[in-house]
C-alpha cells in the first residue's frame, strides 16, 4: 500500500547501522516519517531542521545548561523533527530527566546510542535507503501512469480508473460527479454511501479548490481532488484514509487520476456532439412552425414519458461576440465548439435537460424542465441564471475578455411547439442586452418591462417620431451648445421630482439644476410632471436610449 511505504522511524533505527541503541522517551512517535538524517549538535540553531528530520548528536554541550538542552529539544519538537539520536560515552553518560520529561510530554522518541558509531555511516546508510524507496516509487507511479492512459484509451467508463487507483493504494475510493452518478470502489452498503456523498457534498461545497485537500467527511478524513475538465469542476475524486501515515505520493496518484477522468469526460462530451446533430433539423423545423402535434415535437426531443404535470420549455439565445486579432479567427469554430460543450455539461450539472444548436456564433437553446410544483419556474430560471453566470466566468478567464457574452431568454411555455414564440422574445430579449443600457440588461423577456413595448412596435419609423415629438427640442439644444438636458431631465424624473436628490446623482449644485430646469420648461413646456405627459416623456427616454444607445453618452452605464 503507498501510504505505508514511507520509511518510519521504528524500521531506520532497526537497521544493522544503529547496532545497540534504547528508546528512552517518546515510544508513541516511532511511527514517526523519516525524510532525512544528519548531525546536529546543541551549539547549532534547531532552525535548520526540516520537518521529518531525523537529528544525530554527540551529546556535546547537554550537560551544561537546562536551559539550552530544553530549547535545544522544543525547537526540534517545533519543527517537526522525527526523533533526535545521542551518542552515549565522549561528551555525556546519561539523558537528564528533564529531557526525558518534556520528549515523552510530545510523543518525541529520544534514542540512545550505546555504542561508539561512527555518523557517517548512518547517514549513508539511511540516505541510500531513502533515495532507493523514492527511485522505486518513481517507477511505480510511472507503471501507475502508464497503465492508467491505456485505460483512458480504451473506453468511455469511469469504474476500471478508479479500480486502477484503488489497485495501487489499497484504500476506498470515491467519486462524487455534478452530472453523473456518484461511485465507490470497491462498492459499500447503499446506505453508507449515500450518507457519504451527502457529507461529501456538504464540505466540497466549501472547498472550491483547484489542489488536492484532506477534508473531514463525516468521521472519515478524505484526500479529494475536483476534476477540471474546459474550466468547470465536473467532479471530485477522494480516497478514504482512514488516519493512516500519509503519503507525500497520494496527491500525485490523485492529480494523475484526475487527469485521466477529465479526459474521458471530454471524450464523452465531443462524442455527445456528435449525437446531438439531428437536434439542428429539430430546431429549423420548430422555429419554421413544421411540427404541428405535441407529441411528435416531445417524441423528436426525445421525451416519452408524459408526466401528469407536464413539461415546461423555455428557448434561449447566446450570442459570442469574439474580440480577436486576424490571424486567431481560424480558432472562432474551436472555441465556440469548446463554449457549447461547456455550456451543456454546466446545464447537465444544473439538471436541466438542453437542446442545443451552434449556429455561426449563436447557440440556441431549449430548456426542459418537468413541471412538479409552483415553484418549478422559480427554479427553472434561478438555475439558469446560474448556469450563465458560471459561463461567463469561465469565458472570463478562459479568454481574457477576448469574448462578450449576450444572452436572452423568453418566456416559458408550457408547449414544446409553442417554443418558437419563446425564441422570438428571447432575440427581443438579446438585443437589449447588446446595448449598454442603464441598469444591467435583463436575462429574461419577463424582466424587459416597458422594453417589451418598444420591441413589440412594428415601425421604428413611429418611435423615431414619437422622440421627436417629446424630446427633439431637448436632443437638438444638448447636441448644439454640448449640454446635458436630456440627461438631466432622465434623473429629474427618476428622482420623482425631487430637486435634492437630483442635485446629488448629478453631481451638481442646486442652482445649477434650477438653470438647467427652466431651460427644460422653456423648450418643452412647464407641464412636463404632469402625470400623462410625464408618462410619455419617460417612454421616449427608454426608446431613446435603445435607438441611439451611442449618440448620448449620458444614457449609458
Amino acid at each position: 500500500m503507498i501510504a505505508s511505504e514511507s520509511l518510519i522511524l521504528r524500521d531506520v533505527i532497526k537497521r544493522p547501522v544503529f547496532k545497540k541503541n534504547e528508546i528512552i522517551a517518546g515510544n508513541k512517535g516511532l511511527l514517526r516519517k523519516v525524510n532525512w538524517v544528519h548531525v546536529l549538535e546543541i551549539t547549532n540553531t534547531a532552525t535548520f531542521v526540516n520537518q521529518n528530520d531525523l537529528i544525530l548528536t554527540t551529546g556535546i554541550g547537554i550537560h551544561q545548561s537546562k536551559k539550552n538542552r530544553l530549547n535545544y529539544l522544543q525547537n526540534l519538537i517545533s519543527q517537526g523533527a522525527a526523533g533526535l539520536c545521542i551518542e552515549l560515552g565522549i561528551y555525556l553518560n546519561e539523558i537528564p530527566n528533564d529531557m526525558i520529561e518534556l520528549a515523552n510530554q510530545y510523543d518525541f522518541p529520544l534514542i540512545v546510542l550505546c555504542e561508539n558509531l561512527r555518523f557517517v555511516d548512518i547517514t549513508q546508510d539511511i540516505h541510500s535507503l531513502i533515495i532507493n524507496q523514492q527511485h522505486l516509487q518513481l517507477k511505480k507511479l510511472e507503471a501507475f501512469s502508464r497503465k492508467l492512459q491505456q485505460l483512458t484509451l480504451q473506453s468511455t467508463d469511469i469504474y476500471p480508473i478508479l479500480r486502477h487507483l484503488h489497485e495501487y493504494v489499497s484504500l476506498q475510493v470515491l467519486y462524487y460527479s455534478e452530472i453523473d452518478e456518484h461511485t465507490f470502489y470497491p462498492q459499500i452498503s447503499p446506505e453508507v454511501g449515500k450518507k457519504l456523498i451527502q457529507y461529501y457534498k456538504e464540505v466540497i461545497k466549501n472547498e472550491h479548490s483547484l489542489e488536492s485537500s484532506l477534508i473531514l467527511v463525516g468521521n472519515k478524513q478524505v484526500l479529494s481532488i475536483p476534476v477540471v475538465c474546459l474550466g468547470q469542476t465536473l467532479a471530485y475524486v477522494g480516497i478514504i484514509c482512514h488516519n493512516q501515515v500519509s503519503s507525500e505520493w497520494l496527491p500525485i496518484v490523485l492529480d494523475y487520476t484526475s487527469k485521466g477522468i477529465a479526459q474521458i469526460l471530454l471524450r464523452k462530451f465531443f462524442l455527445e456532439e456528435n449525437t446531438y446533430k439531428h437536434h439542428n433539423e429539430l430546431f429549423q423545423d420548430l422555429l419554421l412552425n413544421k411540427i404541428e402535434s405535441e407529441e411528435l415535437a416531445l417524441q423528436r426531443l426525445g421525451i416519452r414519458h408524459i408526466s401528469k404535470l407536464g413539461h415546461l420549455f423555455i428557448g434561449g439565445v447566446i450570442e459570442l461576440a469574439h474580440n480577436v486579432m486576424e490571424d486567431e479567427a481560424k480558432e472562432l469554430t474551436s472555441r465556440n465548439q469548446d463554449l457549447l460543450i461547456t455550456l451543456r455539461s454546466l446545464l447537465k450539472k444544473h439538471g436541466l435537460f438542453s437542446l442545443l444548436m451552434l449556429k455561426n456564433n449563436l447557440i440556441y437553446l431549449i430548456i426542459v424542465k418537468e413541471y412538479s410544483t409552483e415553484k418549478t419556474i422559480i427554479y427553472l430560471k434561478e438555475s439558469l441564471v446560474k448556469c450563465i453566470e458560471e459561463l461567463k466566468h469561465t469565458i472570463g478567464v478562459t479568454f481574457s475578455g477576448q469574448t462578450d457574452v449576450h444572452i436572452g431568454f423568453g418566456t416559458v411555455k408550457t408547449k414544446l411547439i409553442e417554443i418558437v414564440q419563446s425564441f422570438k422574445e428571447a432575440f427581443d430579449t438579446l438585443s437589449i442586452a447588446r446595448v449598454p443600457l442603464k441598469k444591467k440588461s435583463a436575462l429574461f423577456y419577463d424582466d424587459l418591462g416597458i422594453y417589451q413595448i418598444i420591441k413589440s412596435l412594428p415601425e421604428e419609423q413611429f418611435l423615431a417620431s414619437f422622440i421627436e415629438q417629446y424630446l427633439g427640442k431637448l436632443i437638438e439644444y444638448d447636441f448644439k451648445n454640448q449640454s446635458e438636458l436630456l440627461h438631466t431631465i432622465d434623473i429629474y424624473l427618476k428622482c420623482q421630482g425631487s430637486k435634492q436628490d437630483t442635485a446629488k446623482q448629478l453631481f451638481i449644485h442646486r442652482q445649477t439644476l434650477y438653470h438647467r430646469l427652466d431651460k427644460i420648461e422653456e423648450l418643452i413646456g412647464n407641464d412636463f410632471l404632469d402625470e400623462q405627459k410625464r408618462q410619455c416623456i419617460e417612454f421616449a427616454l427608454r426608446a431613446y436610449e435603445l435607438l441611439h444607445p451611442f449618440n448620448e453618452a449620458r444614457l449609458k452605464n
